[in-house]
């Protein structure tokens, strides 16, 4: 499994990471920091509700 840690900034900017439980090892990150909390839990609830019918493009 893997659980979210949300963070806020130096510049008081809110994101979140996603920890590997097995290694500790971050395996996604938000790709922008919100100026809310709320605003960087839509963001969790959005990549729960939407990562796991995702498709996948090798593009290797």
């Amino acid at each position: 499994m893997a659980t979210y840690q949300l963070k806020k900034d130096i510049a008081g900017y809110y994101f979140w990471i996603l920890k590997s439980d097995n290694n500790g090892k971050t395996v996604a990150k938000s790709s922008e920091a919100y100026n809310s909390k709320q605003g960087a839990k839509e963001s969790i609830a959005w990549t729960k509700a939407n990562a796991k019918d995702a498709s996948f493009e090798d593009l290797a």
